[in-house]
């Protein structure tokens, strides 16, 4: 099952939404309510600790998750997996300080479940590489830029269809796969750990 998940942060820009096509079962985390009601959009459930929104607001129903070991986002992606939602779309996840920013790459690699997980930003997509991913393929035209890093220690890692193939090769969190670009369609990548693809827009 697929949802999509209105983070706190910068609002998407009209191209994203459009892209996306229906944006349906959507949930927010925290104070994503808010940013995705400036856009038109109501969520049907609100996660996390709660106190970047104002809950008085809304009838919507609100889940409460209070553990501060980890953040809202890693919790409520944890919270519907559980439900039976193996495939996300997030919206929001840019902006705000640095530390929030890169809490959203921590949440990619500390979801220990094969989830699918894309990000959108506003000038690329992420998506969320796992070994439970196999050979991934992804269509991609001629010449479009795109980056593969590691988010855990990885091995075996696969790069095929690019200006730079790899091959069977070990990465960490590293500049190693920054700006590759796709020679043909499609572009195949795999690797025993946890890999982001950054594709250019």
């Amino acid at each position: 099952m697929r949802a999509f998940v209105w983070c706190n942060g910068d609002l998407p820009s009209e191209e994203i939404i459009f892209n996306l096509g229906e944006i349906s079962p959507l949930f927010a985390v925290d104070g994503g309510a808010d940013k995705a009601r400036t856009l038109g959009f109501d969520v049907i459930e609100i996660f996390g600790d709660l106190d970047s929104v104002d809950i008085e607001k809304y009838t919507t129903k609100k889940t409460l998750l209070e553990s501060q070991k980890i953040s809202d986002l890693t919790k409520t992606i944890g919270e519907l997996s559980e439900r039976g939602f193996t495939e996300f779309d997030i919206l929001g996840a840019e902006g705000g300080d640095t530390g929030h920013m890169l809490g959203v790459w921590g949440s990619l690699a500390e979801i220990s479940v094969d989830l699918t997980i894309r990000l959108y930003h506003e000038n690329s997509t992420t998506h969320r590489i796992t070994s439970a991913s196999g050979n991934f393929e992804i269509n991609m035209e001629k010449d479009r830029i795109f980056s593969v890093f590691a988010l855990s220690k990885c091995q075996n890692v696969c790069v095929k269809g690019a200006k730079w193939e790899i091959k069977n090769e070990e990465f960490d969190l590293s500049t190693k796969g920054l700006h590759n670009k796709s020679l043909c369609d499609p572009i195949t990548i795999s690797g025993n750990g946890i890999l982001a693809l950054i594709i250019e827009n």
